[in-house]
């Protein structure tokens, strides 16, 4: 689409350049016109004009001062000056500020024409070779791109990615700083720009050598790496301004050679997480790098979360749960302790659940989310949303009491004892060979039977073992070791724990009755 602006204070020559240009150029699509230097400085600061045709004297402001206070425009159009013949040497000075062309008045129509198709002719040109710059600079961040990809998520050799930087021109020996912008919540439901938008946008303002690389996960991630420190604030804003899309970045803003991408982009990564943690917009490497010598163990709450979820102990799973989640560990674990706890909750105690009950009792694809706390815009909301499952699924387990029967399991798993009473078998051997987990089989077993585990067993033993002291001769030892007991001393203090009397002495008393 080109523009053009004809300036000139006379009315009837600013209609006959019109008709001219009307009659002999048909892809010139809007044709505007100004009367004086102001009302021509007004369109050109506010529209995007391609060809402007500018009379030297003008009344407010003559044709020099537009050429001046147009320098500075970002696209400046290609001028061409009309004058008189006592007014030549100002036409040179016009010719100084990069007018393209001359004529003098009277305007010879021919002469307009050419100058025109001259002019058109090198602003094809000029735009030809944008578009070849613009697109050897995009398929140069492309292969940049790929390269960083391939080092972070495939192990690349560092040799190797050295050797790309220097064939695609990237100087090494530079230092820079990384930001990360992390995406968070639905990213399928947001309606904020796209990655190729918000390219554009970053370009714009970044000075010096900048480069921006989508990071090959499901949030199409944006990392930046830059010289320019001003740029850290300003990124911030256009996000920020962008209610669409929650994002939180990390900047590394102790900067590091180019060839150090991975610890770049992991250390912006981490500080992406922190500010999520912290529910902070924008958050520093260098304020928070601390936390990556933090250790808080919560992994053993999480299995203590499970048991009580299978008992269907609401109050305590949720109270265990927040002991899990709390603000502490939020605000001073390591970024790694983070994911790995969060990570652990999904697979440890939501998937399994959701996979040990019925489809029709617990819809699975609602939990899922979970798998990824940046599914959620917040920690807030991760949250709200784990105790809403916990609370699900002990209400769940509550409501399906003798409903949700394993009866079956339960009387496989006391065959299985009572056949293989004698051998060194233990809960999680049983658990296993009835294919339930190990907690979940511990809760059961003493609800459905009114024991332990090692109770019921003990029981079972000691019964065989009074068989054999009353029916046979063998020592006590002997009979120790035929119902599973490798230490006798064990097996005699079993037995007195249960019957209340000694091998020998129930031996006796067995004798004595049979006399």
């Amino acid at each position: 689409m080109r523009k053009v602006l004809i300036v000139d204070d006379e009315k009837l020559i600013r209609k006959g350049i019109r008709t001219i240009l009307e009659r002999n150029f048909n892809d010139l699509d809007e044709i505007k016109e100004a009367s004086n230097g102001k009302e021509a400085l007004d369109i050109l600061f506010s529209e995007k004009i391609d060809i402007l045709i500018l009379d030297i004297r003008l009344p407010q402001i003559d044709g020099i001062s537009v050429l001046k206070k147009i320098q500075n425009l970002q696209r400046k159009p290609k001028v061409v000056i009309i004058s008189g013949y006592d007014e030549f040497s100002y036409a040179k000075e016009c010719m100084q500020y990069g007018a393209k062309g001359y004529i003098l008045k009277p305007i010879d129509k021919k002469e307009l024409i050419e100058i025109v198709e001259k002019v058109k002719e090198e602003i094809v040109q000029e735009e030809n070779n944008l578009r070849l710059i613009s697109f050897q600079r995009i398929m140069k961040l492309k292969m940049l791109e790929a390269e960083i990809n391939n080092i972070i998520f495939s192990g690349l050799e560092i040799e190797r990615f050295k050797e790309r930087l220097k064939e695609l021109e990237i100087p090494i020996e530079k230092k820079v700083y990384s930001i990360y912008v992390l995406r968070c919540g639905d990213v399928s439901e947001q309606t904020g720009f796209g990655t190729e938008e918000e390219r554009v946008k970053l370009s714009k303002i970044l000075s010096g050598e900048s480069y921006i690389s989508t990071i090959y996960n499901h949030r199409k991630d944006i990392l930046v790496l830059s010289e320019d420190t001003n740029c850290f604030e300003n990124i911030g804003k256009i996000y920020l301004n962008n209610i669409d899309k929650r994002v939180y970045i990390g900047i590394c803003d102790l900067p590091q050679y180019f060839d150090e991408i991975k610890k770049l982009y992991e250390n912006s990564f981490k500080t992406a997480i922190y500010a999520f943690a912290s529910n902070k917009n924008i958050e520093f490497w260098s304020s928070i790098k601390w936390r990556e010598e933090e250790k808080i163990n919560k992994f053993n709450n999480i299995e203590k979360l499970k048991e009580l979820i299978l008992a269907g102990k609401q109050k305590e799973a949720i109270s265990c749960l927040e002991n899990v989640l709390c603000n502490e560990f939020f605000m001073k674990s390591a970024a790694e302790d983070i994911l790995n706890v969060t990570k652990t909750l999904y697979s440890n105690v939501v998937e399994w659940f959701c996979h040990h009950v019925p489809k029709k009792v617990l819809d699975f694809h609602e939990y899922q989310k979970l798998s990824d706390i940046f599914n959620f815009s917040s920690v807030s909301e991760y949250v709200n949303y784990i105790k809403k499952f916990v609370h699900e699924a002990t209400e769940i387990v509550i409501s399906l009491k003798g409903i949700l029967s394993i009866k079956d399991e339960i009387d496989e798993a006391i065959k299985f004892i009572n056949l293989n009473y004698h051998k060194d078998i233990n809960m999680a051997m049983v658990a296993n060979h009835v294919s339930l987990n190990y907690y979940y089989f511990s809760s059961i077993f003493k609800e459905k039977t009114g024991m332990s585990f090692l109770d019921y067993l003990n029981k079972v033993r000691v019964e065989k073992a009074k068989e054999l002291l009353a029916k046979t001769d063998l020592k006590v030892w002997e009979i120790a070791s035929k119902v599973g007991y490798k230490n006798p001393k064990h097996f005699a203090r079993i037995f007195k724990e249960i019957t209340g009397l000694t091998p020998n002495e129930y031996r006796d008393v067995q004798k004595s009755l049979q006399e």
